[in-house]
This record gives structure tokens, sequence and C-alpha cells, in this order.
């Protein structure tokens, strides 16, 4: 079966400098594992009528219901629309509905074309097998190949406990890799105590860790990344009430130098593995390594697996 993933508004991006290149590499590897088949990343001004199955993946930002034109609608999206009207091949989507009969009656701009689309059936990337990464954005970063993935944008350490990390599990799961944390450091600590309230982070991770192994799920942990550099110009979703940060540099990499020694100590009594990085912590990550955008997440090329997943 020839099998194609493709953005059809926005390109998928497969530059080792971009996030959203990341989720290109980790929606492709699920899904060639999932379908035993190869993958191919596509443009929106490919031959659709080539593939046998083809598979929607907006982009990493993509929310349901949310489509990003940049620079409004341009001739080669709406090209691109109306050969997907035409497809007959099977429709697949990634993690969330893709409804493109919507999209049309939202923008005026493509009131007038006279198209229909089928609904793709969703594929969710978290229940592909047995083996998950969970995490927040960061999670693509210590990707696997052969583990499905729940990525949390946004979510916090804090946020994982609170909802019970089991909570994000499925009935078949056994195994996970766990990585959370860098968002707590970021805009919470220093406002809730400083290295107290990592210690308290950390005594209630440990307690639902003992809970998940007890029913015999086996768990990963990974230390915090380094702090970013600070020059970095971060935009407004990335801002927590109104700041890029809470507390200064230094601080906040005695904070994750801390997390990290905790996480050891969790492991070693538990007897788990933990994925750790070469990074110098208290140089923290420079533009070598992050992405290339304003962004605080690392490049893929940075990534702790990259050559497994190219």
């Amino acid at each position: 079966m020839k099998i194609g993933m493709l953005g059809v508004v926005n390109n998928l991006s497969t530059r080792l400098t971009s996030h959203n290149a990341g989720w290109t590499l980790v929606c492709r590897n699920i899904l060639e594992r999932k379908f035993h088949d190869v993958v191919e990343v596509l443009d929106n001004r490919c031959d659709y009528e080539e593939y046998d199955a083809i598979v929607i993946n907006e982009g990493v930002n993509y929310r349901e219901g949310i489509f990003n034109f940049f620079g409004g609608v341009q001739p080669r999206q709406v090209d691109a629309l109306i050969k997907l009207s035409k497809y007959k091949g099977k429709l697949y989507s990634v993690n969330n509905t893709v409804n493109y009969n919507a999209l049309l009656s939202k923008r005026k701009e493509l009131n007038s074309l006279q198209i229909t689309f089928a609904i793709p059936e969703v594929i969710d990337l978290s229940k592909v097998n047995n083996k998950m990464v969970l995490g927040d954005s960061h999670s693509l970063s210590i990707f696997r190949p052969g583990y499905s993935i729940s990525r949390n944008d946004g979510k916090t350490l804090h946020g994982f406990l609170k909802n019970g990390i089991s909570s994000y599990l499925h009935e078949d799961t056994k195994e996970i890799i766990f990585y959370a944390g860098n968002i707590d450091i970021r805009f919470h600590i220093n406002r809730q105590g400083g290295k107290g309230a990592v210690k308290g982070l950390s005594l209630r991770l440990y307690d639902q860790l003992v809970d998940l192994q007890s029913n015999g799920i086996k768990v990963t942990l990974t230390h915090l990344l380094p702090i970013e550099d600070e020059s970095r110009k971060i935009p407004g979703t990335g801002l927590y009430k109104g700041y890029g940060f809470f507390g200064s540099k230094q601080e906040r990499t005695e904070y994750v130098i801390y997390f990290n020694s905790l996480i050891d100590r969790i492991a070693n009594k538990l007897n788990l593995d933990v994925i750790k990085w070469d990074f110098d912590y208290q140089e923290g990550l420079d533009f070598f390594h992050m992405e290339s955008k304003q962004s605080v997440h690392i490049r893929p090329a940075s990534y702790k697996f990259i050559n497994e997943l190219l």
C-alpha cells in the first residue's frame, strides 16, 4: 500500500531546525509502525491519486477546527483543497478530526468553492501500541521509535500529578517514558518556594510512580533540559502573566540540577531507567541546540534519539 502524509493548508516541515519538523518525524515513525509500511512526507502540490491512503497532518500547532493561513489564502492552498475533494482513496487524520467542509464555510475566500470532503478517520497516536512517551511539548525531544506518544502542550508536572499520571494511560499501557517539569521551573517554582517546591513535586511524583509500578507499568524518567538562553524572544503564546520566565537564570539552573538529582534518587530507589542529557547545565542551552524560531524547544537535530528517528 502506498501511503502519504501531508498538510493541506500548511506543508509539513522537514527542516531539522524546526519543532514542527520534530512532530513530522515522530508522526511518520508511529504511522509506519501502525501500517507496517513506508509513509512518505508529501507537500500539497503532489498528486494525491498516486496514493492508496493519505494521512492529514496540519502540523504541531493544529487544533481541531483552527486553520492558520499565514499571509491569507494562497492559490496553492485552494488547488490542494480541490485536489483533496476529488481524492478517492482512504483518508486518515492525526489525533484530531479535520473537517475541511467547516473550513470552507468559515473562510469567505473559500465560500465560492462548490466542493465537499470526506471526514478522515482519526488515528490516536497515543494508542498505536502499549508503550507510550508521555509529557509536555518537550516530549518530542526524547521520543524513541517503537513508542506511541501523548504530547500535552503546556502541561506542567504539577498538572500531570494533579490529574494523576495514570489518567493519561490506556487500559493496555505497559510502559511509559515520562517527561515534564521544565514549564514548572520556568514559570512557577521560583514563585512557590524554590527548592522546597521542587522537593514537594518530587515527593508527589514518587508516590504516583509507586502506584504505577504496583499496577505493572514500567516507567523511564527523564532529566529536565538546561535553562534556555534568556535573550531568546518568546512569542506571546509562550508567556505567563506577560513574562517569559520567573527567577534568574542561576536560580532556575539550581532548581533544574536539584530536580534532576531527585529524579536520580527516585530512580535508584525504584530501580527505574533515566534518560539524561549531555548538555552543560551551568552554561545552559545555546542557540546551536535551540529551534531556529522564537521558541523554548530544542531543534530536532539535538533530540536524544534523532539517529534512530532518521
